[in-house]
């Protein structure tokens, strides 16, 4: 028989053994299963798209779970220093975003044209006008008031649940449908998040790419989609990679030391913040697209850390000697990498339509930035007309619960070169969330919808 007292004594040492256990042992030994979360919609991604699609979701009704990698929202927006939208057509919410942020100073501005005040609306068109007229007829904002006024948007909506500094790692599929994701903090917080309609808005198509879609990369061939401009042969090539940095004006400036080893980079445009700063974009000149690949993201954000110096070496010597080197964003300024095969592939056919000789009865955006393909085998081509970008674009080919509101949508590589400006992806993620809302509420698949709704929200022109 057992003594009372030595029971207790055992029961005390086994609780003292584990307490000491659980303080040396390092948090992810004590791992835990991850939280479960169920919602109605969830999106991965936290940039331009993403916004557009959790804000539109929530507000049609839907439970949202949006979650973001970072530690704000807004993509390369906010985290990359392209803090400036260029002049191009734009959906609602670009224009309340504008709005609010003109009631907070200094945090957004449209620069004059030749003494006369710009309204919003001059900064709406691009295609078929003189480059006198749009060129600096952009829309120009902070990063930390623009991260304010998205985030209490999507708040005030009181359905939008956000999961900042919150990376996706997998995801679960049962035949052509998403079951669930999982995603980890940066505390080592681990969750499993079910939904019934999933968006891909991180950019590169990540989730896409890790359920087995489809996928494109590089430039296509001239027999792939027929496309003009496109080479005889497929090339690994992509639009070049920027790391686009803050100066500030200084009495006494400190100079910018030769780099070592010796290297000259060249070209590229600053432009001044609403506070006074200045953005430098290196505009194509500091690093090839395809290092993102060839090196990774880390290799290829120290490489361009390197030449970037080197770069304001000669920015500061020639163009800005007043001004000093202020900081590098959280974020390297990545224009293309991966693109899902969606139900429809747009390519340079549509941009030379144009709106008015697309046939699609499904356009939900429309764009008309130039074909703009910066690096090897890059050029800038202007269009006569805006065009049109059809919902299918959105449904990676074959699924049911799934939808892309980034870059990395179902864009040929030329095409993705025109339509990848951040107003543009907030448009594609409006109509997005609203598809995803739509067939969340009536669990239905996302390509079997009946758009005419989400058009006439968008805004669309009748065909």
């Amino acid at each position: 028989m057992f003594c009372p007292v030595r029971i207790k004594t055992f029961k005390t040492v086994l609780f003292a053994c584990f307490l000491t256990t659980a303080l040396i042992l390092p948090n992810n030994c004590m791992a835990t299963e991850p939280v479960e979360l169920h919602t109605d919609v969830c999106v991965v991604g936290g940039g331009s798209g993403g916004i557009g699609a959790a804000l539109a979701a929530s507000r049609a009704g839907a439970e949202v779970i949006l979650i973001e990698k970072q530690a704000k929202l807004g993509g390369t927006s906010t985290l990359a220093n392209v803090n400036s939208w260029e002049p191009g057509p734009g959906c609602s919410f670009a224009r309340e975003i504008y709005d609010r942020l003109k009631k907070i100073p200094k945090a957004v501005k449209i620069p004059d044209a030749q003494g006369k005040k710009r309204s919003y609306e001059d900064t709406l068109r691009r295609a078929g006008l003189p480059r006198s007229v749009w060129q600096s007829a952009s829309v120009q904002f902070e990063v930390d008031p623009f991260c304010r006024v998205v985030t209490g948007m999507l708040d005030e909506t009181g359905k939008c649940k956000i999961l900042l500094n919150t990376k996706f790692t997998k995801s679960k599929a049962d035949g052509n449908r998403v079951v669930y994701i999982e995603a980890e903090s940066s505390s080592k917080q681990r969750y499993k998040i079910f939904a019934k309609v999933f968006v891909d808005s991180t950019g590169g198509g990540h989730l896409c790419k890790s359920l087995g879609c489809e996928m494109m990369l590089g430039a296509e061939s001239k027999q792939k989609f027929n496309e003009p401009s496109a080479p005889d042969k497929p090339f690994n090539t992509l639009n070049s990679l920027e790391l686009c940095y803050r100066i500030r004006r200084s009495d006494k400036p400190k100079k910018e030391p030769p780099p070592q080893p010796p290297m000259v980079v060249r070209g590229g445009y600053a432009y001044e913040t609403p506070d006074g700063d200045k953005i430098v974009n290196p505009c194509g000149g500091l690093l090839p697209g395809w290092d993102l690949i060839a090196l990774g993201y880390d290799g290829a954000m120290a490489k361009a850390k390197r030449r970037a110096h080197a770069h304001w070496h000669w920015m500061q010597r020639t163009k800005y000697p007043n001004y000093e080197f202020d900081s590098f964003p959280a974020m390297l300024g990545i224009r293309e990498s991966w693109r899902v095969v969606g139900e429809y592939v747009l390519s340079q056919h549509d941009l030379i339509a144009g709106l008015k000789k697309q046939s699609h009865p499904d356009i939900i955006a429309i764009a008309d930035h130039a074909v703009d393909v910066h690096g090897a085998g890059g050029g800038c081509g202007e269009l006569k007309t805006p065009y049109g970008i059809p919902y299918r674009c959105l449904i990676p080919k074959g699924w049911t619960n799934l939808l892309v509101a980034c870059r990395g949508a179902s864009f040929s590589h030329i095409a993705a070169s025109s339509c990848r400006l951040s107003r543009t992806m907030i448009a594609i993620g409006h109509a997005a969330g609203l598809a995803a809302a739509k067939a969340a509420k009536s669990d239905s698949p996302a390509k079997g919808l009946d758009i005419r709704d989400i058009q006439k929200d968008m805004r669309m022109p009748p065909k």
